[in-house]
């Protein structure tokens, strides 16, 4: 891995950024919005799904990309290809640190929780990973970070650090199928992917990463706006942040439950069956909290990897 090459724009994002020479506020009459069909995501997946986003910005045009991973959104974010975005902390703080006048902000907490290190049967334990490959979403995103994070506290290396785990950069439909032919004995995912691989393959789940965290909380997402669409269209930015967090308030409801698995069964053609979806839940609370004194440690892990110079995530709250 090019670690300096970590979180570069790429190309789809540069001629986005390009098209129409969109300026650094956007388009006018028109708000741009990010996400991944997750259910860390899932108020934002339902605030589509119920209409109430539409609701909440009246004459407005509402642009809705999803992502693979959360890298990708802010790639999408600092190319100006996108106004808003949901996303996890490791990119996000990247990101952060890496380009200067503080382009990014966080409106909001989304979600904490509903991530976890799923394991082949045989894998017990840090040290039965040496050798094999795992897998997370995509290098640089969230998962990625806690992995390799999680290694390394471990003792266990990884081949960029001399030894010998591999660490694979997949969508969560490959990694199953890796997993499932056995060429990938682990990966670090968030929900409901990491259930469905615990349900679907009698996976071991060897770490809920809320037991990382003293108060059993930590940040897996975030609304995030571009500094100068921030600074310059409030009512808009205040309008999805409302928005979101009365889609937060209804979490526990059983109609928020059917809508935010309707919308990823529409957005990735899968649905997912209540043996898989019930603890995927379980291990997700909803929160307006940007929980900063998590994501500064996270901060601190991407740091000690090498990923980012500094650990400072100031500037980056709002």
């Amino acid at each position: 891995m090019n670690r300096r090459g970590f979180l570069r724009l790429s190309a789809a994002s540069i001629a986005a950024a390009s098209v129409g020479c969109i300026g650094k506020t956007g388009v006018p009459g028109t708000v741009r919005i990010g996400y991944l069909p997750n259910l860390t995501h899932a108020p934002m997946l339902t605030a589509v799904a119920s209409g109430a986003l539409a609701r909440a910005l009246p004459g407005v045009k509402i642009e809705l990309r999803t992502f693979r991973a959360g890298p990708r959104v802010c790639e999408a974010l600092l190319g100006n290809a996108i106004d808003l975005g949901v996303t996890g902390p490791g990119p996000l703080v990247a990101m952060h640190a890496r380009h200067a006048g503080n382009p990014l902000v966080v409106e909001s907490g989304v979600a904490s929780g509903g991530a976890s290190l799923v394991a082949l049967p045989h894998i017990q334990r840090a040290s039965d990973l040496a050798g094999t490959r795992v897998a997370t979403p995509q290098i640089g995103s969230t998962p990625d970070v806690s992995i390799r994070s999680w290694l390394l506290k471990n003792n266990v290396a990884t081949k960029e650090r001399g030894g010998d785990v591999i660490v694979d950069a997949l969508a969560a439909a490959n990694i199953m199928e890796e997993m499932r032919r056995g060429a990938i004995s682990a990966a670090w995912l968030p929900e409901p992917w990491a259930s469905r691989i615990v349900v679907e393959l009698s996976a071991k789940r060897l770490v809920d990463e809320r037991e990382l965290y003293p108060s059993r909380r930590f940040p897996t997402a975030l609304l995030v706006a571009r500094r100068p669409f921030h600074d310059a269209r409030r009512p808009e930015v205040d309008a999805v942040a409302k928005v979101l967090a009365a889609e937060i308030a209804r979490a526990a409801t059983p109609e928020f439950r059917v809508e935010a698995g309707a919308e990823i069964k529409r957005l990735t053609g899968k649905g997912l069956p209540p043996k898989v979806m019930e603890p995927a839940w379980a291990r997700v609370d909803f929160t307006t909290d940007k929980l900063p004194a998590e994501l500064v440690s996270i901060a601190r892990d991407a740091e000690r990897l090498g990923y980012l110079p500094r650990a400072d995530v100031s500037g980056l709250l709002a």
